[in-house]
This record gives C-alpha cells, sequence and structure tokens, in this order.
C-alpha cells in the first residue's frame, strides 16, 4: 500500500489556511506528486490563515507561486508544482482535494461527476465562519484497507467454548477493544489448536470481556490453556454518493451518515440540518453574484431568504428541512 502511496499524484485546488495545512501534511507523508491550483492574488486577510504567507506577497503574488518554495522544502521525495486552472485537468489525478471554493456549486458537481467517472478521488472541504463540512467521494467501489487507521491489539485468551458460534473469553485484568464486525486471528492456543489454522474470522456480539465468532468450534478440541487473539485489518468494500445527491439531501435513507455533528444531533435541535442549509445558501448566494461571498447585513438577509426557500422546498418534497429556520445560525 505504502508502495501505491508513494506514486499516487494529489491535486490540491485553494490556498488558504485550511489548504496549505492539507498540502504541508500531506506532502510530509510522502505521496510521487501534489500539484497546487490557487490563481487569487494574495491579501491581508490570507496573512492570518495561511502560514507561508508574507506582508511582500500581497497584492503582488498568486496564493500559489507564494508558498510553493516552503512546501517544496518540506520533502525532497515529493513532486511539488504550481499548475493552472484548465477544465480538463481533474483526469491527470488521482486524488482532486478542493479546499477553498473558488468554483459555483454547479461547477463542483460536474468536476465531481468527472472524477467518478474517471475513477478519481474527490474531496471537497470548506470552512465557512465557525462551521465547516468535508464531503468525501471515493467512487461506488472503494477498497478501504485499514477502516479506523487504529493500532492492531492483541490480548490473552482464558477460555472458548465449543459451540455453534465459538465463546471467546479474554483474561479479566484488562478488557478487549474488539467492536462487532470486527476479523481476529488466534495463536499459540492449546488444547483447541484449531484456532491457531484459521483464516481471520469474524467476531460478533461483543461484550467487555468476551465475544463470539462466526466459526462453529463443536468439533474442534477442549481448549486447555494460554493463546492469545489478536484483530486484523481486512480490505472491505464501500461505496460513496455523489455531491450532487448529498448537496440536495444528505438526509436520504441511502445516504445515512452523512450528517456527523456529534456534540448537537442527539440533543433536538436538528444543527447540522441547519447547517447544511446554511451552506447551501451561501452558495446559491455565490453562484447568482458572480463567486462573491455575503458581507453585508443586507447581503445576509438575502442568504437567510434562500435558505427559507430551500427549507420550504424540502418539505414540499420530504427531503432534507427543519421544523423552523435558525436565522442567527444562518447568518
Amino acid at each position: 500500500m505504502m508502495t501505491k502511496f508513494a506514486k499516487m499524484k494529489v491535486l490540491i485546488v485553494g490556498l488558504r489556511g485550511l489548504g496549505v495545512e492539507t498540502a504541508k501534511n500531506l506532502i510530509l507523508a510522502g505521496p510521487g506528486q501534489v500539484d497546487l491550483c490557487d490563481g487569487e492574488i494574495v491579501t491581508v486577510d490570507d496573512l492570518g490563515a495561511n502560514f507561508y504567507l508574507r506582508q511582500e506577497h500581497v497584492g503582488k503574488e498568486r496564493r500559489d507561486v507564494a508558498c510553493l518554495k516552503q512546501l517544496r522544502e518540506l520533502n525532497n521525495y515529493v513532486k511539488v508544482n504550481q499548475v493552472d486552472y484548465t477544465k480538463d485537468m481533474f483526469t491527470n489525478y488521482n486524488l482532486v482535494c478542493i479546499t477553498h471554493t473558488l468554483l459555483p456549486i454547479s461547477q463542483l458537481i460536474e468536476i465531481n461527476q468527472e472524477c467518478r467517472a474517471n475513477k478519481v478521488g474527490f474531496i471537497l472541504a470548506e470552512t465557512l465562519g465557525v462551521s465547516g463540512y468535508v464531503f468525501v467521494d471515493f467512487g461506488d467501489k472503494h477498497i478501504v484497507t485499514d477502516l479506523d487507521g487504529e493500532p492492531c491489539r492483541q490480548f490473552i485468551l482464558s477460555g472458548v467454548e465449543q459451540d455453534e458460534n465459538g465463546y471467546v473469553t479474554v483474561h479479566e485484568d484488562k478488557r478487549h477493544s474488539f467492536q462487532d464486525g470486527d476479523y481476529v486471528k488466534f495463536r499459540e492456543v492449546e488444547g483447541m489448536a484449531e484456532l491457531n489454522d484459521l483464516e481471520p474470522v469474524q467476531i460478533f456480539d461483543c461484550k467487555p470481556f468476551s465475544f463470539k465468532i462466526k466459526q462453529d468450534t463443536r468439533g474442534f478440541g477442549a481448549y486447555k490453556m494460554n493463546g492469545v487473539v489478536e484483530n486484523v485489518k481486512v480490505p472491505t468494500e464501500q461505496s460513496f454518493k455523489s455531491l450532487a445527491e448529498v448537496f440536495a439531501d444528505p438526509a436520504a435513507a441511502d445516504i445515512q451518515g452523512f450528517l456527523q455533528n456529534p456534540s448537537m444531533k442527539y440533543m433536538g435541535m436538528q444543527r447540522s440540518e441547519q447547517l447544511h442549509l446554511a451552506f447551501r445558501a451561501v452558495h446559491g448566494f455565490r453562484e447568482a453574484h458572480a463567486g462573491a461571498f455575503p458581507e453585508t447585513a443586507e447581503q445576509q438577509d438575502e442568504c437567510i431568504g434562500i435558505a427559507n426557500s430551500l427549507n420550504e422546498e424540502g418539505k414540499a418534497a420530504g427531503k432534507l428541512n427543519v421544523e423552523e429556520l435558525d436565522k442567527d445560525v444562518v447568518r
């Protein structure tokens, strides 16, 4: 997998605070090539976001050109280039990461569709005020080799029962960290030695010190002593939805899990739904005003009007909506 990663070509669009942090961390990780694209001229506001920009860049340099030298110095094994935007550039990469919406949402949706058609990963991330979002799309069929990124853990066995689904207990001095659906491997088991020869087996019905395995152990020898059990990473297939689908209705039954705001989602306040309507309203405003963000009170009122309209449309169509729009959240 590291060899595959070392050959990856990644495009990062947008070099404000989020973009430069993404570029820095990615370059340090070591893919084959990282291209930077942000043709906007550096402003005074950018100095508080992109830590590589300086006063001498303001009004003179493009953002991508201004921070190119410093990003290149981070890792001599990664090719870091500055590229100009073209409509057909996106299929030249393994992954496209857009961190600042220099483009209207309608065009972003087209880019996403093009990436899906050509099996190019697509990530869209944006911060607006004190809130932000991340959209990820790696296509209909994407193999994930490590679902959680956590190291594998091993635990000492204290018993395995002969059963239709073997019941496994671990030593009581340390509860295991496995979850339903994980795969585990056994070794050094005495008595029920057949466990040592098993391919990774899935577990379920997890308790703090026990779990069951999807393996009939009734024909195995009786467990005597010793043995350890360790979780293993098994490749799994994941399916992603398009930006057009998620943008229109992230609450749809087949797009479950998109709206994730752990601090608020169980409090009955529909905070995630309010924010999604607000994000859509900002994009709608920018689409109607040549990419400009709403700044004045009058423009903010226009955004609230757009969010209200979207909410009413959602109610009529049975799609994402809130009982009453929180105007302060949108503002």
